[in-house]
């Protein structure tokens, strides 16, 4: 894989295609607030988390990009709403 997600940055357009159809799919699924960034973070963010099956070339990124699923995104949405609570919580201490 990419070294880093500046690495990555050099194929997002080469995936565009990929990356298109999988945000129009999310939409069809009712998350048609997310736009093409969010998403692009949230694959980023995805890739980055596979620590030993992180893909090398190409074809396994998008791969990877492709077998992403909405409930994939809304358990990424909801830890990120505790963390996020739990560094409010902290502050009240």
């Amino acid at each position: 894989m990419p070294e880093s997600f500046d690495d990555l940055e050099k194929w997002r357009k080469e995936i565009a295609p990929f990356l298109q159809s999988k945000l129009d799919e999310f939409h069809l699924l009712g998350l048609n607030h997310l736009k093409m960034d969010e998403f692009w973070q949230f694959v980023k963010e995805s890739l980055e988390k596979k620590k030993e099956d992180r893909p090398e070339r190409i074809h396994e990124v998008v791969a990877a990009v492709m077998s992403l699923t909405v409930n994939d995104y809304m358990n990424k949405i909801r830890m990120d709403m505790f963390k996020d609570n739990s560094l409010s919580l902290d502050g009240l201490n």
